[in-house]
């Protein structure tokens, strides 16, 4: 297993035994996010002063380059099986059982990406309190 694929699995994920429940598409897509953040900050294209919509177009670049990194992704999914969490579906949707996505990069893909998730679209109002939740994990 590569090293950016434990960083991201240390950053971005807990395992529990709680039954939590998260798509695959998720994670992946937290993947890509957290991929597409690494990238632009070794370039030295992204800092503290960057706007919401570069946020955005690096998000749509790596949901576009997503054939190009499934294998990748899948390998991200591999290491998160190997930490003994289990794929289940239900109601057609993969899901990873006992695995919960955290961290500030979470908080940021939630806002960035007008994330949904299980939650739905956070209000205005909530969203002062979502990197509090994501990160008290």
């Amino acid at each position: 297993m590569t090293q950016h694929i434990d960083d991201f699995l240390h950053d971005c994920t807990t395992v529990t035994a709680d039954g939590s429940l998260v798509s695959v598409d998720e994670v992946e897509g937290l993947y890509l996010y957290w991929c597409s953040l690494r990238a632009a900050d070794s370039t030295g294209n992204r800092g503290e002063d960057s706007t919401e919509e570069s946020t955005e177009d690096l998000v749509e670049d790596s949901l576009e380059d997503f054939t190009e990194e499934s294998a990748e992704t899948a390998a991200v999914l591999d290491a998160v099986y190997a930490r003994g969490v289990e794929p289940i579906q239900r109601d057609g949707v993969d899901y990873v059982e006992g695995l919960v996505l955290t961290g500030p990069v979470m908080a940021d893909f939630i806002v960035a990406c007008d994330f949904a998730g299980v939650w739905g679209h956070p209000e205005l109002c909530d969203l002062a309190a979502v990197r509090e939740v994501v990160t008290a994990s």
